[in-house]
């Protein structure tokens, strides 16, 4: 039940088609570069947040959005007004909703939601509503934000409708496990970001002055979006390799183009359409497509462009700081991460098992599909490290060993008849039990997979 490269591209390309319309509205309604560059990260965050999402979580999104919307806009004001004030209230927001993860699942989609819309503020080269008067500066990030959840709903609608995506259930919500007595993974993650984005912007205001962004934007990357250790470190090095290579393309040929010239702003959305087609194959082309677009930006809105080799120092900077964050302020480990998505895999399985005909199955079918997709995304790191692993005979990490047996387990229950045989469901009852106790998941996982 794993999602090939032909399905990731697919959504990409879905996500890429209503940028594009959003892109098409702004440049006729509103021509500036902010209102483009705000439309196409809220599209792009709201396009990856709501495949998954039922009814009621497109309207969360749509009241949740404009207020994302607003926040990001005046955030991206206050950078610009006042430095380090902004950088302040920056980290605090930060902070504040990677705390809110554990206040249950419309918080956590909120965080989602926000997540690519507030490292884009860092490089909103001016208000949205320039000089069109207050009532319009207030009034356009929401009316934006709107835009662009009329054109998600619209494009992902049609899509299901032709049979391009899987029609919408509204299947219930697995809680997330817990983690004992130590602080949850969200508190733990709040403590990394804090420390790691006080360092950057110290580092990037001192060293950099207007520059410094590009040092928050590498930290921000590494230390807010990764899931655990791993996915750390493997967001790191695409970051540092997808950037590198758009600083090389943005540099280097750019400097034979005018800084107004109409090829800059071609060459930007080309770059950020071809991120948002292949993000989902790879974060790499994320980072290359987003590189390119902001080194690009900058010499349409006069600002100065550094050197490629001071561009690439604050990158590695960037995610240095990030890293170290990550890696030594309480960790999180990612078979942590691991087993917390298996708490939502193992218990849309267990409710797949126990449907009673093929219309009750329908709905725990599809949960279990997004949640093996969160798992795929947590192991992803573990996957490519058990690769490398296999090249000099050694065993992958446990935890890619759990989502081979998860995934079996899964395929059976979806391929199996309803409701499930009770020796396999006693075995995944027997599974969710172990999540607790890492030494015990282990053989449990394995024997449900065996009889599965």
């Amino acid at each position: 039940m794993r999602d090939g490269w032909r399905v990731r591209l697919g959504r990409g390309a879905l996500a890429l088609v209503a940028a594009a319309i959003v892109v098409a509205i702004l440049l006729i309604v509103l021509p500036e570069p902010a209102a483009v560059m705000l439309g196409i990260a809220l599209t792009a965050s709201l396009s990856r947040s709501q495949l998954e999402r039922d009814a009621r979580g497109r309207l969360e999104a749509l009241v949740l959005l404009p207020v994302v919307g607003v926040v990001g806009e005046a955030l991206g004001a206050l950078l610009r007004v006042s430095p380090w004030v902004g950088a302040a209230v920056y980290v605090v927001v930060l902070v504040g909703v990677v705390l809110l993860r554990d206040r249950g699942p419309a918080w956590r989609r909120a965080g989602s939601l926000a997540a690519t819309t507030f490292i884009a503020v860092l490089f909103l080269p001016g208000g949205v509503g320039g000089d069109r008067g207050p009532l319009v500066d207030a009034a356009a990030p929401i009316l934006i934000a709107v835009l662009a959840w009329i054109v998600v709903w619209a494009v992902q609608g049609t899509a299901r409708a032709i049979g391009l995506l899987p029609r919408e259930e509204s299947a219930g919500r697995v809680p997330p496990g817990r983690e004992g007595r130590r602080p949850s993974a969200a508190v733990r993650a709040a403590l990394q970001l804090a420390v790691a984005l006080v360092a950057a912007f110290l580092v990037g205001g001192l060293l950099f002055g207007a520059h410094g962004a590009w040092v928050v934007l590498s930290t921000v990357i590494v230390a807010y979006l990764p899931r655990g250790r791993a996915d750390a470190i493997r967001t790191g090095l695409h970051r540092l390799v997808g950037a590198a290579a758009g600083s090389v393309l943005a540099l280097v040929p750019g400097t034979a183009l005018p800084g107004g010239d109409t090829a800059l702003v071609v060459g930007a959305l080309a770059a950020v359409g071809f991120g948002i087609l292949f993000r989902d194959v790879g974060y790499v082309a994320w980072a290359f497509g987003v590189t390119v677009a902001l080194t690009l930006l900058e010499r349409l809105t006069g600002a100065a462009t550094p050197l490629m080799g001071q561009r690439l120092v604050e990158i590695v900077l960037g995610v240095a700081i990030g890293l170290a964050a990550v890696v030594f302020v309480y960790p999180v480990p990612t078979t942590d991460v691991v087993r917390l998505r298996l708490v939502g895999v193992l218990g849309a399985v267990s409710d797949r098992l126990a449907a009673t005909d093929a219309a009750a199955a329908r709905a725990p079918e599809e949960q279990l599909r997004g949640a093996l997709r969160e798992l795929d995304r947590s192991a992803a790191a573990l996957v490519e490290a058990g690769r490398a692993l296999a090249l000099v005979r050694r065993p992958p990490p446990l935890a890619v060993t759990w989502c081979r047996d998860a995934h079996a387990i899964a395929a059976a229950a979806v391929s199996g008849s309803t409701p499930g045989s009770p020796a396999l469901r006693r075995a995944v009852r027997d599974a969710r039990r172990a999540l607790r106790t890492p030494d015990e998941l282990g053989s449990a996982l394995r024997r449900a997979a065996d009889l599965a």
